[in-house]
């Protein structure tokens, strides 16, 4: 005999039972002596349109509200703390959130697919968004976020296409992959100077944004992070940045000119791709000021960038100098390097890479190549060792003598050098001895 069909019931915890018909259930009363709503618990169903949750709740499992199509408000008790995972996701006819004071998470995926939520206040204590927690919310046109936030996790407001407004925190300081992506309703928005990550796609989509002055604690510009942003006609790249990644300005069809900084290190063929109405390419002294003609290979070329990564040399190995959701080959391909300003900056090591190149003992074949993106470096004295640079190639069992002899036939004045640090070193041994 087939269980008859209820339209409410009172919930005394556990998970959605597999032979209750949820079907027609419309109200749902929580028991009072209870303190946890546990995972999924009422998951699917789809006619609910009302409940109750009594004080005495303190905690919400993963995916409790899941797939609640019908209903369209919900008020959160007061003790809970944390949003679980999926907890409230495809409430497509959700509109009024209540969430209490003391929530300091907002769960993975928590309020996805809500496509009938039109805005939502944070609680103050909120420090962690996460994954996805209000992606496709078709409908949300305001999000307060809290100033306690320091976390935004990747996607988090993704495809929210009415949004038209954000105010992000004073602490956050990163901003995850793809996280505004399909936001084509943001007309602006500002970054609080802590953010230090933008992840890549965080804004590809914003077809509605016009401008954006990126803080300048932001070293890179990440790949696809502002493609298909049609409107944006402007957009400040603090001095900071030394690496712009593949696609990064894909496709912003009313972006007029660029300002790139100085000390830009890595920068993708293909960052401006699709960009018709770019001309003009100013600020960076590699760059000069040049009239930009869709020939990027050409401009880069004669910017002293090349296709080749400069870390293979010293690391034996092909490194991606950008973090990347994906290592294929066609991103690996698009990067081009500065090799004359990464020859002229120092290692994690300390030293010059022409001197790590010594000090590995590279053969002339490669150290040839960072020599020549740094010629004067070849007066200077190794920082570790006291020595110069032909004697560093010089010492240890895998020393190559053309890159000594090289290096030295470069610059002739070191052997002089080195004839006094070795009388030095003598009167220092014969001081010893007398004493």
């Amino acid at each position: 005999m087939e269980e008859e069909s209820i339209v409410s019931f009172t919930y005394r915890g556990g998970r959605r039972s597999a032979g209750l018909d949820t079907s027609n259930v419309t109200t749902v009363e929580v028991d009072s002596t209870i303190t946890t709503i546990d995972d999924g618990a009422f998951e699917g169903y789809t006619s609910l349109t009302h409940i109750r949750i009594p004080h005495t709740i303190i905690s919400i499992g993963n995916c409790a509200f899941m797939n609640c199509e019908s209903l369209t408000s919900l008020t959160l008790p007061p003790n809970i703390t944390t949003i679980g995972n999926h907890a409230i996701k495809y409430c497509s006819s959700l509109t009024t959130v209540t969430l209490p004071p003391n929530i300091t998470t907002i769960g993975v995926c928590a309020f996805q697919g809500c496509s009938s939520l039109t805005s939502l206040t944070l609680p103050p204590n909120i420090t962690k968004i996460g994954r996805s927690a209000f992606v496709n919310c078709e409908s949300l046109t305001t999000l307060t976020l809290p100033p306690n936030i320091t976390y935004i996790g990747k996607g988090a407001i993704r495809n929210c296409s009415s949004l038209t407004t954000v105010t992000l925190p004073p602490n956050v300081t990163t901003i995850g992959l793809w996280t505004f992506q399909g936001c084509s309703s943001l007309i602006s928005l500002t970054l609080p100077p802590s953010i230090t990550t933008i992840g890549a796609r965080a804004f590809s989509g914003c077809a509605s944004l016009t401008s954006l002055e990126l803080p300048p604690t932001i070293y890179t510009i990440d790949h696809w992070t502002f493609c298909d942003c049609s409107s944006l006609d402007s957009l400040k790249i603090p001095p900071t940045v030394t690496i712009i990644g593949h696609k990064a300005f894909a496709n912003c069809s009313s972006l007029t000119s660029i300002d790139l900084p100085a000390n830009l290190l890595v920068i993708a063929i293909t960052a401006f791709d699709e960009c018709p109405k770019l001309t003009t390419i100013i600020g960076s002294t590699s760059f000069s000021t040049t009239t930009f003609d869709n020939n990027h290979q050409k401009i880069l070329i004669e910017a002293d960038y090349s296709p080749e990564d400069p870390k293979y040399i010293l690391f034996g190995k092909r490194t991606l100098s950008i973090s990347s959701p994906t290592n294929s080959p066609v991103i690996r391909k698009s990067l081009y390097y500065n090799w004359k300003l990464w020859a002229k900056t120092n290692g994690a090591d300390g030293r010059l890479p022409l001197f790590t190149a010594a000090a590995r003992s590279l053969k002339w074949f490669h150290m040839r190549k960072i020599f020549t993106a740094n010629i004067p470096v070849i007066q200077e004295i190794d920082v570790l060792t006291g020595l110069p640079l032909f004697m560093l190639a010089a010492v240890g069992p895998t020393s190559d003598m053309e890159s000594s002899y090289n290096l030295l036939k470069e610059y002739p004045p070191a052997i002089c050098l080195t004839q006094d640090m070795t009388r030095e070193l003598f009167h220092r041994q014969c001081k010893r001895k007398r004493g």
